[in-house]
C-alpha cells in the first residue's frame, strides 16, 4: 500500500535535508581540520613515547643533546641550519626519517661516540637491523618536529615545578646500590663491592676526586658525563679498558640520580 504524503510535508522534509547537507558541506573543512589535529596529537603522544625509550638517552629527553654523545634536536640550529650544514635537499622531517632508519656512519662534529670501526649512529629500521617500523619512525619525527616553535621562541614553555627525589635521600641511595650491583659491578670496585670481571677504576672513594677530575665540571656532573659518554676522561692505567668500554646511556634519568646519590652518599 503506497502512502501518499500532502506536498507540504515533502517540501518541508526537502527544505530540512538541503539544509543539512548545506550545514554538513559548510562545517566538513573545519571536522577534518579537527580530525587531522586530533591524530596529530596521537602520533606525537606515540613518538614522544618511542623517543623515551630509544632516542632520550643519546638526544637528552628534552632534545637538549648530551655532550658530545649526540647532538641537540630541540635548538634553533637543527630547525635552522642542520639542512644547510648536512647538504640535505628536502624536508626536515625527510631528514629526521632518513638518518633513523639508516643511522649515520660519520659524524659532523667532533664526537665521543664512534670509534673509525663503528657507526657514529646504527640503523633504526628493522629492514637494516634496528627495532623500529616505518610508521613508529615517522611518530617519532612528528614528535621532534613538534618542537619546532618552542625552539625558535614563538612558544615559551612555562616549568612546572614536579617534585624530585632528593640524591641523598636513603631510598634513592639503596635504589642507586642496586642499580650498582646491576650494571657497574662488573668493571668497579666500590667498598666492599668487588668487580666480578673486569678491573675498572675503583670507585670507593670517587666522591672526593669527581670534582677534580675536569675543571669545569662539578663531582655530580662529571659522575653523570662518565656513565653517558665513558671516555670523556680516561683515568691514567685505563686506556686500554677505555677502548673496550661498551656502557655509555644505559641507564634511565632516575637511575642515573640514584647511582650517582649512592656513589656520594
Amino acid at each position: 500500500m503506497i502512502h501518499k504524503y500532502p506536498i507540504h510535508v515533502l517540501i518541508t522534509v526537502s527544505v530540512l535535508l538541503f539544509a543539512l547537507l548545506t550545514y554538513l558541506a559548510a562545517t566538513e573543512p573545519d571536522r577534518l581540520v579537527q580530525a587531522q589535529q586530533l591524530q596529530n596529537g596521537r602520533n606525537i603522544e606515540q613518538g614522544a613515547m618511542l623517543y623515551s625509550l630509544n632516542c632520550r638517552t643519546c638526544h637528552g629527553l628534552r632534545g637538549e643533546g648530551v655532550g658530545q654523545l649526540g647532538p641537540a634536536l630541540g635548538d634553533a640550529h637543527f630547525f635552522e641550519e642542520r639542512l644547510a650544514e648536512v647538504g640535505w635537499q628536502s624536508t626536515l622531517e625527510e631528514y629526521i626519517i632518513a638518518t633513523t632508519e639508516h643511522g649515520r656512519l660519520m659524524g659532523t662534529r667532533p664526537i665521543y661516540a664512534g670509534n673509525g670501526s663503528t657507526a657514529v649512529m646504527s640503523p633504526w629500521h628493522q629492514k637494516f637491523g634496528g627495532p623500529l617500523r616505518s610508521d613508529e619512525i615517522r611518530t617519532i619525527a612528528d614528535f621532534i618536529l613538534n618542537w619546532e616553535k618552542t625552539a625558535e621562541g614563538s612558544v615559551v614553555l612555562v616549568e612546572l615545578e614536579l617534585p624530585k627525589s632528593h640524591p641523598q635521600d636513603p631510598a634513592v641511595i639503596r635504589r642507586g646500590a642496586a642499580v650498582f650491583d646491576l650494571h657497574c659491578s662488573r668493571c668497579h670496585r666500590y667498598g666492599n663491592r668487588a668487580a666480578h670481571e673486569i678491573e675498572g677504576p675503583d670507585l670507593t672513594r670517587i666522591l672526593s676526586v669527581a670534582g677534580t677530575r675536569r675543571a669545569d665540571l662539578e663531582a655530580a656532573d662529571y659522575l653523570r658525563e662518565s656513565v653517558l659518554i665513558p671516555n670523556a676522561y680516561i683515568v691514567d692505567g685505563y686506556q686500554a679498558l677505555a677502548a673496550q668500554n661498551g656502557c655509555g646511556a644505559v641507564l634511565t634519568e632516575s637511575e642515573l640520580t640514584a647511582v650517582s646519590g649512592f656513589l656520594m652518599h
